[in-house]
């Protein structure tokens, strides 16, 4: 069955449209996606990606490790600073993966709002997309409203349309008085692709500007 699966994730369909295709069970195609980049997160933390000279991958082992992480913080009522780092061994997996190195695609940022839903990916009650450059590890978005529930993505453009989140935060609250993390269920960092479902670049946001870098 993961062949299919991976063939059916490549055109980028979602784990619904693919357990509809295959005749299964949403759950049963995730569980055989999460074993997938399991098994490849596992391999990547032995045998590093190599997308450059020898001596640059040994440099590359000798970093400092970082762990995978996305952050939030607040800078007035309508505003936040998001910053993110990757680790090594993420970056291997996707690398990998796609046979492919992580920094041959446009990373991207993605705001939610996901006031009143349980959030799976694709069923927010909008969107809005930031382009990043390589070298962006932060981000300020404005224009946030209040009483609303927000979540932000990190990722990798595959396509055009195609959006493949690395990071997912915390939810956020913006209430009258403020901020607030609402944390979400704890999960493996492996079920990262979990997040990979297809969601429109369109944005119902009229006042969420792009921020800045």
């Amino acid at each position: 069955m993961i062949d299919e699966i991976i063939k059916l994730r490549r055109r980028g369909l979602s784990f619904r449209k693919i357990a509809v295709e295959l005749d299964t069970t949403v759950g049963k195609v995730q569980y055989q996606w999460t074993k997938l980049v399991q098994n490849k997160a596992k391999r990547s933390s032995d045998e590093p990606f190599q997308t450059s000279s020898p001596n640059q991958g040994a440099d590359k082992k000798n970093a400092p490790i970082i762990e995978d992480k996305i952050n939030i913080t607040r800078i007035s009522a309508e505003k936040i600073k998001v910053y993110w780092e990757i680790s090594i061994y993420k970056e291997n997996m996707v690398a990998q993966y796609f046979n492919r190195p992580i920094s041959s695609w446009r990373k991207a940022l993605r705001i939610y709002d996901v006031t009143g839903v349980i959030f799976d990916g694709g069923n927010a009650q909008s969107d809005h997309e930031v382009v990043l450059l390589n070298q962006h590890t932060e981000w300020t978005f404005k224009g946030l409203k209040p009483n609303r529930v927000y979540c932000i993505e990190m990722g990798v453009k595959l396509t055009e349309n195609n959006f493949f989140p690395l990071l997912r935060s915390d939810a956020l609250y913006t209430s009258e008085m403020g901020f607030e993390n609402i944390s979400r269920p704890q999960e493996p960092i492996q079920e990262a692709a979990e997040w990979t479902e297809s969601v429109s670049t369109y944005t119902y946001y009229e006042t969420l500007c792009e921020g800045e870098g």
